[in-house]
């Protein structure tokens, strides 16, 4: 099974839908993307916020495809409702403010989802898109391996859209001096390196994870030696050689 789209290509194709929001919105001093708005007045697509009934509680977030239906509490009783096609559901309890930084990111999923529909079409399934090919025959394997490339897929552009290299840009500027953020071998982020990754990540609106993320995606790490840590960071080592 061939995959026509690249992690490298979804980078530039988020940051471009992003850059070009924030032109025609003339948000340029705003660190944290409108997600919101760019979902609804941009791609034109319409948000709801439903209790999900599922059986599956890790779905948090949907996108209609006008026929597949999404069980959620009406009254209290779980019932399964069509919603218009390119709506996007997200689980009602989002819409709390510790859930914030979640919310969004389901909303830049979603979306994401939407955008990958009109740019690579043959990349998505039947969850996705109705184009997917119900008559023909897949392998278990094959199946997992398109759900998951697609969710994948998602999750990059949504990232790169919610958290362009422009916005990145701005907030290491503001709580980096527009430096990498020092790392050490291991993945070994110094206190100071962490509320540093904190601070970016509440002015973006995202969760320490999500940026993290993001940050090693977009190669902005400064990776130091291990010992350097020993004795900068932690003091130890004495007088031993």
């Amino acid at each position: 099974m061939k995959y026509f789209i690249s992690f490298q290509e979804l980078d530039a194709l988020g940051e471009g839908l992003s850059r070009d929001y924030i032109k025609k919105t003339r948000r340029w001093n705003s660190m944290c993307f409108d997600i919101e708005g760019f979902i609804t007045d941009y791609l034109g697509l319409p948000i709801e916020y439903e209790s999900f009934a599922e059986e599956d509680s890790s779905k948090i977030g949907f996108l209609s495809d006008g026929v597949t239906p999404l069980l959620v509490f009406r009254n209290k009783i779980p019932t399964p409702i069509v919603f218009p096609k390119d709506t996007i559901v997200v689980e009602k309890y989002l819409l709390r403010d510790k859930e914030s930084s979640r919310r969004r990111f389901t909303l830049a999923h979603e979306a994401a989802h939407k955008v990958l529909m009109q740019h690579a079409p043959m990349q998505n399934t039947a969850c996705f898109q109705s184009s997917f090919d119900k008559e023909a025959l897949y392998s278990k394997e094959d199946l997992q391996r398109m759900f998951s490339m697609n969710e994948a897929f998602a999750n990059r552009l949504g990232a790169s859209i919610l958290m362009s290299q422009y916005l990145i840009a701005k907030a290491l500027k503001k709580h980096n001096n527009a430096s990498l953020i020092r790392i050490y071998e291991g993945e070994i982020l110094a206190p100071a390196e962490k509320m540093t990754i904190q601070k970016m990540a509440d002015g973006l609106g995202v969760s320490f994870p999500a940026l993290y993320i993001r940050l090693k995606e977009l190669n902005l790490f400064d990776v130091r030696p291990f010992d350097e840590y020993v004795k900068d960071g932690l003091h130890f080592g004495g007088g031993l050689c």
